[in-house]
């Protein structure tokens, strides 16, 4: 499938206001595959959506159809996100997960890895996870719980960089609208290697790996992994908290990119809980009542500006 269809039909998954389409599409092509036995299809089809009702999570798991067509669609609709599952004359499985550009999908992949996909992120693997690699790609931000199997490495493929592990939890945020690309390392070990990063990098809990694709250069510095991992829950707190780690945590939770002085945000500190129905600029109007700056939203760029003391 040509690269161009392949962005708009994500573009397409994405959008929320979809969602009746979607749901259709999935019917027709339920309802168009051959019988496997009188009922069979009917009764899976009617489990799956209740599972979806109660809310369950689901393993996302190979899924063969016999189909004429040279490429099969399947939609598995989670709420307002999506497990595309292709199958190219049975040579070939893809399954696309997609989570819409105001929610958040958490999933087991079928090696048992545990995933976290945030808003507007796609995550795609081929056939089940069973060769001497397990090779996934990211399109988003997704958090990582890779389940340990020291013979068959995990490797993340990026455009910007890969990301081998054998068993650990981090964080890659790799939005294409985004100046980065970031890789937050929790726990275990992780090397980048490849792809437009200039040479491999082995990092350690704690680490943080920033890819500048304007100029080619890649940094690590010393993070506080928990402005890394509070986006996956369903509130965020803070305690005189910099209003630079409010602001990465923020980032997150809202899959934005917010431009602050560092300097400025390093000096203020507040205190407040915020819930998921709290949009971005409302949170952003509430904190400039009590610091004084102003803020500009360009979709999902972010910047913030301080406020010039007035002269008494």
């Amino acid at each position: 499938m040509p690269g161009e269809v392949q962005q708009r039909f994500a573009e397409w998954l994405r959008d929320p206001a979809s969602r009746d389409e979607k749901e259709r599409a999935l019917e027709n092509y339920w309802n168009g595959l051959r019988a496997e036995e009188p009922g069979g299809r009917e009764r899976k089809l009617e489990r799956l959506h209740e599972a979806m009702r109660r809310g369950e999570r689901f393993r996302v798991r190979r899924i063969w159809r016999n189909v004429a067509a040279a490429a099969a669609v399947v939609l598995l609709a989670a709420g307002t996100n999506y497990v595309v599952v292709k199958d190219y004359l049975r040579t070939k499985i893809e399954t696309n997960i997609v989570t819409s550009a105001h929610d958040k999908g958490e999933y087991v992949l079928p090696d048992g890895t545990h995933i976290w996909l945030n808003a507007g992120s796609v995550l795609r693997y081929y056939g089940d996870l069973t060769g001497r690699r397990r090779v996934v790609e990211l399109d988003g931000e997704g958090f990582f719980k890779v389940r340990h199997d020291a013979d068959r490495p995990f490797i993340l493929q990026m455009e910007d960089m890969n990301i081998e592990v054998l068993g650990t939890e981090f964080d890659v945020i790799n939005y294409a609208e985004f100046a980065t690309t970031e890789a937050i390392l929790c726990n275990g070990s992780i090397r980048a290697y490849g792809g437009r990063l200039p040479a491999p990098v082995t990092l350690k809990p704690g680490d943080r790996l920033v890819f500048d694709r304007k100029e080619g250069r890649a940094s690590r510095s010393r993070v506080s992994t928990r402005n890394y991992s509070q986006w996956m829950g369903g509130s965020l707190s803070f305690d005189d908290t910099s209003l630079a780690d409010i602001l990465t945590n923020l980032e997150r939770w809202y899959a934005v990119e917010i431009d602050a002085p560092e300097a400025w945000t390093r000096q203020v500190r507040m205190s407040f809980k915020l819930i998921r129905n709290e949009s971005i600029e409302e949170i952003l109007k509430a904190m400039s009542l009590v610091v004084e700056m102003d803020y500009v939203c360009a979709g999902r760029r972010i910047t913030i500006i301080p406020k010039q003391p007035k002269n008494s």
